[in-house]
């Protein structure tokens, strides 16, 4: 019997033009709601092609404070204000930067969720609007968290200073 270790490329997210990933289709349903609300669908919307663009890995996250302690490596999350929020279902700490606000959770069990809304008693209440990090690695997870975070301004300066927003 031979064992074969290989070594997989680190995950790259991409930011892409805001444009060629959210359809007119989308736009036009998702004016219909208010205008914070819009913002964060278009924003989830955008995040969820990043992350399904990412060749997905299988590594253990350390929980939500390593996370937050490897994300402080990142330049462009320099300016995040973290403030942690204790519920009965596990640690979870809003994450603001500028006007863009996101909630990392860790469950009792060690899982690990980014939500784009505040969660309530449950972390996964919203399962469209939350993003499972449990298996990626802490380094990775803040490294997505840094990418969602940047992709904000992209979203603002493409759909904020139109129109159909306001």
């Amino acid at each position: 019997m031979r064992l074969q270790m290989i070594q997989k490329p680190p995950v790259v997210f991409t930011l892409y033009d805001p444009a060629k990933v959210i359809s007119q289709t989308e736009l036009n349903v998702k004016h219909s709601a208010r205008r914070a609300e819009t913002i964060t669908r278009l924003w989830l919307s955008y995040v969820w092609t990043v992350l399904d663009d990412a060749e997905p890995c299988m590594e253990a996250n350390e929980g939500a404070f390593a996370t937050l302690s490897l994300a402080s490596r990142y330049k462009s999350l320099s300016g995040m204000e973290v403030r942690n929020i204790r519920r009965t279902t596990g640690e979870c700490y809003e994450l603001k930067r500028g006007s863009a606000r996101l909630w990392l959770t860790e469950t009792e069990a060690g899982d690990v969720f980014l939500s784009f809304f505040q969660p309530q008693q449950n972390p996964c209440i919203r399962e469209d609007s939350t993003i499972d990090l449990t298996y990626f690695g802490s380094d990775t997870a803040a490294y997505f968290i840094a990418t969602v975070f940047e992709s904000y301004e992209y979203i603002v300066n493409e759909y904020c200073r139109q129109d159909w927003l306001y």
